[in-house]
């Protein structure tokens, strides 16, 4: 186990530089220390490493670790060390390996124990070193020759559990225990006699009780021959047998299945694989939030793990932004590539994602930077199909410190038609789209949707992402009005807010069929008041009731339970209208906010029952303000109890009362027949 975790912290290590940022000037080893378990050790240097040299010196004493040594004084003992470029010039791949054969034996544990000190130098001035713990022993797999006598381990499963179980202690002998190769004889003489019976003094192959065999032995019942075992006397269940009987293969028809997809698993990816580059095996790499917080520049792509990373940058320079290559082909799973395919949004504004300080710097003109990056992977079973990104770009001028907002987005979406994509079985599961629908049956499936501003957060600029079960959301964007009377203003508002919701009908469950329409509520479109006073182009007038806010609620309630899980449905839908008035003192050319919010609204499954003016004036039967409750005298019997289905309650009350009654008719002609009975005898 103790090396299981020494090669894992060792993997993620590796994983961790080769997924470091390119371009640093320090150099660094990683990992910086290593737990060596076979002959070659594995660590990357990082920085540039066309001048530094290797030295490499056993430390005598591990419990103190000396000064990196760059004179070349101390032993390397039998290790040499290899330096090799990889394709990123900022990574060099360095590997320290045992040089020499190993002869032991299984009795020397461990075999090589050593720790060694790896020194990277430049001028003869150390700038990162490597520690390295080396136990390496017998049964270690390496290049060279171990040789021994091989002890053979008899079969196990025909063989006694345990020969002698009260034998305790190793190298001992254990006093009562005749069984015990370690008891000589005269000390067996000293509590002869007075040996542990039974399986634990080492009998471990008595006939036990069940045997038909031994009724001959002990006292047993009448009924016994009915119920022993007919067994062989070597069968006995303190010995470990295994006994191979014959197995009958039964195949279930299962009424919902689907044909597994044959996948190449050489180089088919697994969920939480990492996504590889096809040209070098190296890692498609976007920036991410490392553990401390900070963004990684080159962290790797998992495979079917979505992630949202925004991530803050402090500008000194035009390197210190950021950058995505997207120009990398992609190992699909299959063996085959993928070019990723680029969607650019025209050049915006970079005021909203950047905040100057007063530290001047040089002025330069970083362009091109990428402000936002939305990756879209199409997948099927174990392979990719197409990768799709948006990307926001925008110049950047220079001439202050400055802290730059970037936002990278990776989505994982299957091939499948969206439209069979469910949100539940069949209640809806939190974080799920709300699946809603329009047309006639079958009914065609929509989507219910919010705005996602980007940039400028004009409306013809954004984005829409689609509204989520369970979770209340609010989004706007600015609108652009040129000139336009009340009317129009009205009309051109309301149309943009209901281009959100282009649906009439909303699933009440995550798997509602759309070819049942019952399994579907109507949306309650409630209609703003739209009136107005004067011509909105002239001066000091006023447009009333213009619609700027798209309100949805939607009523959700818990209709049940599957195995325990609760499952929630939803129960009705009103889509309603907010307005302001507008006013348009000159002309009507302003930036109108509107916005789209909406709120889920949880209410019981079923409405209360209503309380008679019977239970209001007499509270002599009131359960819940009386100690007696006449009403819950048959409580299993009642509708208050509901840990089981009302038809077995009432079955079983009937067959208890069918007992009472048997009992109540037939006790006195027994009760007299059995005094008869004894009368007689």
């Amino acid at each position: 186990m103790f090396f299981f975790w020494a090669r894992f912290f060792f993997w993620i290590g590796s994983i961790t530089v080769i997924a470091a940022t390119g371009n640093q000037s320090t150099a660094g080893l990683f990992p910086s220390r290593i737990f060596l378990s076979g002959p070659t050790a594995t660590s990357f240097l990082i920085g540039n490493s066309s001048s530094v040299q290797l030295f490499l010196a056993v430390i005598e004493n591990a419990s103190m670790v000396p000064a990196a040594d760059c004179n070349g004084n101390n032993r390397p003992g039998n290790w040499i060390s290899h330096m090799e470029l990889l394709s990123n010039t900022d990574v060099t791949k360095v590997t320290v390996t045992l040089n020499m054969t190993l002869s032991c034996g299984v009795g020397e544990t461990p075999c090589l124990v050593e720790t060694i000190q790896v020194s990277v130098c430049e001028n003869n001035v150390s700038l990162a070193t490597l520690l390295i713990q080396a136990e390496i022993y017998s049964n270690t797999t390496f290049t060279g020759n171990v040789s021994d006598n091989a002890t053979v381990i008899p079969n196990q499963a025909y063989q006694p559990l345990g020969l002698c179980p009260c034998n305790l202690t190793a190298g001992a002998c254990d006093a009562g225990c005749c069984c015990d190769l370690e008891c000589t004889f005269n000390l067996k003489e000293l509590f002869n006699g007075f040996c542990y019976p039974g399986v634990f003094g080492g009998n471990v192959n008595p006939p036990f009780d069940q045997l038909c065999s031994v009724q001959k032995m002990n006292w047993t019942p009448d009924w016994f021959p009915f119920l022993c075992i007919q067994s062989p006397i070597d069968n006995s269940p303190f010995l470990g047998y295994f006994f191979q009987g014959s197995t009958v293969s039964v195949t279930q028809p299962s009424t919902f299945s689907v044909n597994p997809v044959k996948v190449d698993s050489s180089s088919a990816y697994r969920q939480g694989d990492t996504i590889l580059i096809s040209q070098y095996q190296e890692y498609l790499t976007i920036p991410q939030h490392s553990t401390n917080g900070a963004c990684e520049s080159n962290a790797p792509v998992a495979y079917l793990q979505n992630f949202v990373s925004t991530c803050v940058t402090h500008l000194r320079t035009c390197a210190d932004v950021l950058t995505v290559n997207f120009s990398v082909t992609v190992n699909g799973g299959n063996g085959g590539s993928i070019t990723i395919k680029v969607q650019q949004m025209e050049n915006i504004s970079v005021d909203n994602f950047v905040t100057f300080s007063d530290v001047p710097v040089t002025a330069t003109t970083c362009q091109g930077i990428v402000l936002s990056a939305n990756y879209t992977f199409i997948w099927e079973a174990n392979t990719l199909r197409s990768i799709n990104v948006s990307i926001i770009t925008a110049d950047l001028n220079l001439t202050h410190e400055a802290q730059l907002i970037q936002q990278f987005r990776a989505t994982f979406l299957t091939s499948i038609n969206t439209s069979d994509v469910l949100s539940g079985n069949p209640g809806y599961q939190v974080g799920k789209p709300v699946i809603a629908a329009n047309g006639s049956l079958p009914l065609n499936k929509a989507t219910l949707s919010l705005w996602r501003p980007v940039g400028d957060g004009l409306c013809s600029s954004a984005s829409h992402t689609p509204v989520l079960y369970g979770q209340n959301s609010f989004s706007g964007c600015l609108l652009q009005v040129d000139n336009q009377d009340c009317d129009q203003l009205r009309e051109n508002v309301k149309a943009l807010l209901k281009s959100l919701v282009p649906a009439t009908y909303i699933a009440m469950r995550g798997n509602s069929n759309s070819s049942d329409l019952t399994e579907w509520v109507s949306i309650i479109f409630e209609e703003s008041d739209s009136t107005c006073s004067g011509d909105c182009p002239a001066q000091n007038v006023t447009c009333l009731k213009v619609p700027v806010n798209l309100n949805i609620q939607i009523l959700t309630a818990v209709t049940g339970a599957v195995e325990g899980v609760p499952q929630e449905e939803i129960i009705g839908a009103k889509i309603s209208f907010s307005t302001v008035n507008v006013d348009c003192l000159t002309s009507c050319t302003l930036s109108l906010p509107v916005s789209s919010a909406v709120q889920f609204i949880t209410v019981p499954a079923q409405p209360t029952l209503r309380t008679s003016s019977f239970q209001i004036n007499y509270t002599e039967y009131d359960c819940e303000k009386n100690a007696v409750c006449w009403q819950q005298l048959a409580y299993p019997l009642s509708r208050y109890y509901t840990e089981e289905p009302h038809h077995l309650t009432l079955a079983k009350g009937i067959i208890l009362v069918f007992f009472f009654i048997v009992a109540s008719v037939l006790g006195g002609p027994w009760n007299r027949i059995r005094k008869a009975w004894n009368t007689k005898l």
